[in-house]
């Protein structure tokens, strides 16, 4: 049994959302290595800071997951998990931003990914592949 084929943007977007996905699971990996060293060198206020960066991660990852399956399957609600997972991922950003220059070659990438991602969200062919 062969799956229909997805419009080109609809396409394009998942193929996105799985590439941001694996991003962000190396971020993710790479962060959690960090996260002992980070967390005995940093101040208080700022360790605070970075474990939410790291819970927005996890939470990011799930998102994106559900995302990417629901938008091969082509229910709606893919495309609303794709909308709160980029908010996420601006958040990161801009929290990854804050938190100092070491994060900033990770976070231009998130950053870039997720703009192209939400352009294409708001296509019309995207969204009328979803809900019209």
């Amino acid at each position: 049994m062969t799956r229909p084929e997805l419009p080109r943007f609809v396409e394009q977007t998942r193929a996105m959302l799985l590439l941001q996905l694996y991003l962000t699971l190396i971020v993710l990996s790479i962060v959690t290595m960090m996260m002992s060293f980070l967390s005995r060198v940093l101040g208080e206020s700022r360790s605070a800071m970075f474990f939410a960066i790291y819970v927005a991660l996890v939470g990011a990852t799930i998102l994106l997951v559900l995302s990417a399956r629901m938008f091969r399957l082509g229910r709606p609600l893919g495309w609303y998990f794709a909308v709160v997972a980029e908010l996420v991922m601006l958040s990161i950003v801009a929290g990854a931003i804050l938190f100092g220059p070491f994060v900033g070659v990770a976070a231009i990438i998130l950053f870039v990914v997720a703009a192209w991602i939400s352009v294409n969200l708001c296509r019309a062919e995207v969204r009328r592949f979803f809900f019209g």
